[in-house]
This record gives C-alpha cells, structure tokens and sequence, in this order.
C-alpha cells in the first residue's frame, strides 16, 4: 500500500509540473527578453509555479515511502506531460520517435517502481543538515552571476544551475520526511536549504526559459536534477533497491532518464496552433 501511495503521488507530481512547464512557456515567450522579474510576477508564470507547488506536495509525500531515484525519474517523466499538452497548446510537432520515447517512460518506470525498496530516509543529524545549506551558496552566487551575462549557451547553463538547485530541493525534501512535527521542520537546517534551492531554482529556470527553447532547458534541468539527488539518495541517505534487483533497476533508471532527455531534445519545432488549438488556448486562458 505504502508503495502504491507513494508511486501515485510521483506521478500527480509529473501531471502538474509537466502542465506548469507549458504555462511557464507561453509566459517566457510574452515576456520581454531579460526581464525576469516581469516574467515571474506575471499570472500564467505564477499559475504555473502554483502547480509545480501542488508537484512538490505531491513529491513531499511520495519521499515518505519511495527513495529518490525512483521519485526522480518519475517527476522527470513530466516532460511527456510537457510533449502532449505542449503539443495542444504549443503547437508542438510529435515525431515517431517523440512517441517511442513517451513509451520508453512508461516501460522505464514500471522497471524502477519493481525493483525500489520503499523505506525511510536514513535520519541526518542537525550538523551534518548544514553542510546542504553551505552548499546551496556556490550555486546561489554562480546561477547569480550568470544572469547578468549575454553569452550564446548560457540558457543552458542556467537551466542546469536550476536542475542543481531542485535537486538541494529534492534532497532537503528526502531528509524532511521523517519529521513528525511542525516545529521539528522549522527548525530543521534542511528546511533552509529547502527554501534557498527553491528560491533559486525558481529563478534561474525562469531566466534559462527566455534565453534557450524550453526543450533546451527541461532537458539539462531534469538530467542534472535527476542524476545529483538520485545519487547523493543512494550514498547518502540509504535509499536502495530490492535484493537482486539492482540491474533491472539501473536499466530502469537509465531508460526513463534517457526517454526524458530525448523527448527534451527533440528536433521538434513548435509551430503557429491550429485553429482548434487556438481556441483550446484562448479557452484555457493562456492566449490572448
């Protein structure tokens, strides 16, 4: 039960990033280039970040059962979400392949969730909590300085700065999930971490969305995301597979991260909607 609950929860979290990240799109493309406080304080930016809030509950409570890589490569599957309603919206071609790799996400997860051990996080003491605030700096201050540059890439390398700090989000959020109080989180140096990466994170993926195509950035976001908290969850934090299961696991992991960076990468342009997708649009509200 505790598997099912937690395997559900990851994929609400795929649901309701993968429509935030299409509404964080149409915003970056109505804002102007570089200003990226109008950009996030603008309503469909800020709709968008209220469900990848509602994807970080839903993460939260999955942490509790399921270890990170697992959670991880789920909330990566988001870009398939991303792929079909971008597609509506969008107007986003969808090659065969795009189509082959929206399968290879659901064949890589059932392979992840048969061979994750649902446990708790190994508990981290309040000193060793510290060392992921004092590590949230050097992102904070490089991620930072790259917003003030006009280099040709540095969309790339800000989104990957973002896939850093949501991975600090994802780790705090692991370590977190074993309090049982309110005071126990407020006073927990994770929780700090939590909100720093968060905070950063939120804005250098804003700014990487002005200055890169969102499959682009949602690619270097993921993989990087994905890889750091999967990894710092297995040596770390005790996260583990079950016995005999670690080969399937591993060609789970590297088949839904490989099914979500293809689909982030793929050649697809978006074109002008339909006219069917016009209205879809004007009806959800997010044209004009």
């Amino acid at each position: 039960m505790p598997m099912l609950a937690g395997l559900l929860l990851a994929l609400g979290a795929a649901l309701t990033t993968g429509v935030a990240s299409v509404m964080q799109a149409v915003a970056a493309r109505r804002a102007e280039e570089g200003d990226v406080s109008h950009l996030v304080l603008s309503p469909l930016y800020l709709g968008g970040t209220g469900l990848d809030f509602l994807g970080f509950l839903c993460i939260v409570g999955a942490l509790h059962w399921l270890p990170l890589f697992l959670v991880q490569c789920a909330a990566a599957s988001s870009v398939g979400v991303t792929a079909l309603v971008g597609r509506r919206v969008l107007g986003t071609v969808l090659r065969h392949r795009d189509f082959l790799a929206l399968l290879g996400l659901g064949a890589g997860l059932a392979l992840l969730a048969s061979g994750a051990k649902p446990q708790a996080a190994t508990a981290v003491d309040r000193a060793a909590q510290w060392w992921l605030v004092l590590a949230a700096a050097p992102v904070l201050v490089g991620g930072a300085l790259l917003l003030g540059l006009r280099r040709p890439h540095v969309g790339g390398v800000l989104a990957t700065v973002a896939g850093l700090s949501f991975a600090g989000t994802s780790i705090a959020s692991r370590i977190l999930s074993n309090a049982h109080s309110v005071r126990t989180v407020l006073s927990a140096p994770a929780t700090y971490a939590l909100i720093a990466f968060g905070i950063g994170g939120m804005v250098f993926f804003a700014a990487a969305l002005q200055r890169t195509q969102v499959t682009i950035a949602t690619a270097a976001l993921f993989g990087i995301e994905t890889l750091a908290a999967s990894a710092v969850g297995l040596v770390v934090l005790g996260d583990a597979t079950r016995r005999d299961f670690e080969a399937v696991t591993a060609v789970g992991f590297a088949i839904t991260l490989g099914c979500a960076i293809a689909l982030s990468l793929s050649e697809a342009e978006a074109e002008r909607p339909a006219p069917a997708a016009r209205r879809a649009v004007t009806a959800d509200g997010l044209d004009h």
